[in-house]
């Protein structure tokens, strides 16, 4: 059995979707595979154990960009799963203008995100770092703060039940790969075989992922707490979100590495010297 790691930023469905489907089915012990996860965010990439591949591909832009040898080869969304709520009585993002807004720490993929799409409709509000959902949600709804950006740990169906206002959704604004495989350069180099039968398991997850209704609400429900209310909604959202492909057009890919850049004030690079799919088969 090979022992790889797996490492999340947010352990939600947005990240591990395509992981915890392949570990329900079966698809690991099929390939000799035995996957640990593990919390990479307060570990830097050298610590991190050799084998190890990241479900986060927007951490691994940014480290790409300040020039560390990194490969995507596997894209599960691109439209990333981050959305925009305010309070009642502020019914459009040009409402923030100095509004105050709770946002993921400054360092954080997300951030840049926001920051983006704030930047783009013209718009400064006060944006306060907090360290997960449930605080940036217990912020808005206690009235401290009058909006707030959340992630998959909350779909929008169930907020807006509690009364909250959707501004946008990132992932309709702002198209990039957010969430996959990724790995360094010297794993890509080194050991072919196993990113490819990496790639290969999240290619089955993911076609489970958009034809078994059955596995994945069992998935949500039980491996990410999804209220088992809504799930049409849950389902029907996901969907909307992940990528079937698996990967994303040259265009995509080159916009979102120079919008990254011009957000980190770095010099942007070829995309294809980041994002490679060749282990994609296109039979799945």
């Amino acid at each position: 059995m090979n022992t790889v790691h797996l490492s999340f930023k947010a352990f939600d469905c947005h990240e591990l979707l395509c992981h915890a489907v392949a570990q329900e089915a079966g698809m690991y012990a099929e390939k000799s595979l035995s996957v640990r996860l593990l919390d990479s965010t307060f570990t830097p990439d050298e610590a991190l154990p050799e084998k190890t591949f990241h479900a986060a591909c927007g951490a691994a832009l940014a480290n790409f960009l300040a020039g560390k040898k990194r490969n995507v080869v596997f894209v599960a969304c691109d439209r990333p799963m981050f959305w925009l709520y305010s309070r009642p009585g502020m019914d459009a993002l040009a409402d923030l203008e100095r509004a105050r807004v709770a946002s993921f720490p400054d360092a954080a993929p997300p951030t840049r995100f926001l920051r983006k799409l704030l930047s783009d409709e013209g718009v400064t509000p006060d944006l306060l770092p907090c360290r997960d959902d449930v605080a940036r949600l217990g912020l808005l709804r206690s009235g401290s703060v009058d909006a707030a950006m959340l992630s998959s740990l909350y779909l929008p169906h169930e907020l807006e039940s509690r009364g909250l206002q959707m501004l946008a959704f990132v992932g309709e604004k702002l198209r990039m790969p957010s969430t996959g495989l990724a790995v360094s350069g010297e794993l890509f180099d080194e050991d072919p075989d196993l990113v490819a039968a990496m790639v290969e398991v999240f290619q089955q997850a993911m076609k489970l992922i958009f034809d078994d209704d059955q596995l994945l609400c069992k998935v949500l429900v039980e491996t990410f707490a999804m209220p088992e209310q809504g799930l049409k909604q849950t389902l029907q959202t996901v969907r909307e979100c992940y990528n079937p492909l698996g990967l994303s057009d040259a265009i995509l890919l080159q916009t979102a590495v120079d919008g990254m850049a011009r957000s980190l004030g770095l010099n942007s690079r070829p995309a294809g010297d980041l994002y490679e799919f060749k282990f994609i088969k296109s039979d799945h």
